[in-house]
């Protein structure tokens, strides 16, 4: 019977989820005011590409909060890295790196 990693994908969602957190400092408006707030996740629109694999998320679309999540694909269609621009403009990239049996060993910021 083969063992699956339980921490992995556990550490991938409280990344996520201190990410969410600390980007309520990081983020500021135009007028300077700074948002306090969570970043929406709902409504969200996924964009496609021709061969109808997720290319982008938009959520809150055409609000003050829109923020978005580009998938980056390799050459075979998988997603190996992930760039989310946020209300304010600022991007940040992380990367899935794989194992030899496709399987995702490592998740960090580049």
């Amino acid at each position: 019977m083969k063992q699956n990693d339980f921490r992995k994908p556990v550490v991938y969602i409280l990344d996520q989820e201190l990410r969410r957190r600390d980007l309520k400092n990081k983020i500021k408006f135009e007028g300077g005011e700074e948002y306090k707030g969570e970043l929406p996740e709902y409504p969200v629109r996924l964009v496609r590409d021709i061969n109808k694999k997720v290319i982008k998320c938009i959520y809150a679309e055409n609000t003050e909060l829109e923020w978005s999540e580009e998938l980056i694909r390799n050459t075979e269609g998988k997603v190996y890295k992930i760039k989310t621009i946020y209300p304010n403009k600022s991007e940040k990239a992380i990367e899935l790196f794989k194992n030899p049996d496709n399987r995702v060993e490592l998740i960090d910021y580049v």
